[in-house]
């Protein structure tokens, strides 16, 4: 259900109505779920659809796990300067990889990796950050922050490996606001402004004079996003999940429309998007 508080924006339509008509047109297709948030002076309007529905996690785990890689550079637990060679980050498989275009000595620090476990979504940077901290600090990070829907495993072998697990919009919406806390967490907040994937949440604002920095997962069928937008006149929070798409392009895209209607109706001049998926 729709939660408010205070009156919709003045001098304008009351936006609260076309939202709720554009979540919906988003979830029009099975195995989708939606939640937003508005943010402004005047208003707090939030709404979504199946926002509580379980459905793979995809990449969203990578930022619990860059989370509790901060914390232990905080605590002294490990070095955010310590150093490995990108040839030992490379665990195998075929086909071209960014870390492949480096050379094998070149020496990245622990703060390195986590920016390209972000940025890039590598799947070799994330494994050695999750030896690095273990999967019980991961999910003591996604307990800390209340999201008790999303699970979190170790699997190597698995399409999303090292990590794998379900979340529900709701809880991707908690995820992502926490990771945009630049105090606590700089590093995950920069690498978050400067991800090289830009699609789906970013499509709808691909023409406004904006900064997008954001984050996508996906797996055979999946497409998820989610996304903090920070704006001349408020903030947009917005989480996308999906499962058993017929074609994660069309998904990908229906976010992007859904973005940019949201950002119409309520009239907000974006200045920079952060996102993950």
């Amino acid at each position: 259900m729709p939660a408010d508080r205070g009156p919709a924006p003045a001098k304008h339509a009351d936006p609260r109505p076309e939202s709720a008509r554009l979540l919906r047109a988003y979830a029009r297709e099975p195995g989708r779920s939606v939640l937003a948030r508005v943010e402004t002076p005047g208003a707090t309007w939030e709404d979504g659809v199946a926002a509580d529905e379980p459905r793979p996690a995809a990449s969203l785990l990578k930022v619990p796990l860059a989370l509790a890689v901060e914390r232990a550079f905080a605590a002294g637990g490990l070095d955010a300067q310590a150093t490995v060679a990108a040839e030992e980050l490379d665990v195998g498989g075929m086909g071209a990889g960014p870390l492949r275009v480096l050379r094998p000595n070149l020496l990245l620090t622990a703060a390195d990796v986590l920016g390209l476990c972000l940025a890039l979504s590598d799947r070799a940077c994330a494994t050695w950050l999750l030896e690095a901290v273990g999967v019980a600090a991961v999910r003591e990070v996604v307990a800390d922050l209340g999201c008790g829907a999303t699970t979190v495993a170790e699997d190597r072998d698995a399409p999303g490996a090292p990590l794998v697990g379900l979340t529900t919009a709701r809880d991707a919406l908690r995820l992502i606001a926490a990771s945009q806390d630049a105090a606590r967490y700089p590093l995950t907040a920069r690498a978050l402004r400067h991800t090289v994937h830009n699609s789906r949440i970013p499509l709808g604002a691909d023409d406004l004079d904006v900064q997008v920095a954001h984050k996508t997962g996906t797996l055979f069928g999946v497409a998820n996003d989610a996304a903090v937008i920070d704006c001349d006149g408020g903030r947009l929070l917005l989480a996308f999940l999906t499962e058993k798409q017929h074609d994660t392009l069309v998904s990908g895209y229906d976010m992007g429309i859904c973005t940019r209607g949201l950002l119409q109706a309520w009239r907000l001049a974006v200045r920079r998007a952060r996102s993950l998926a």
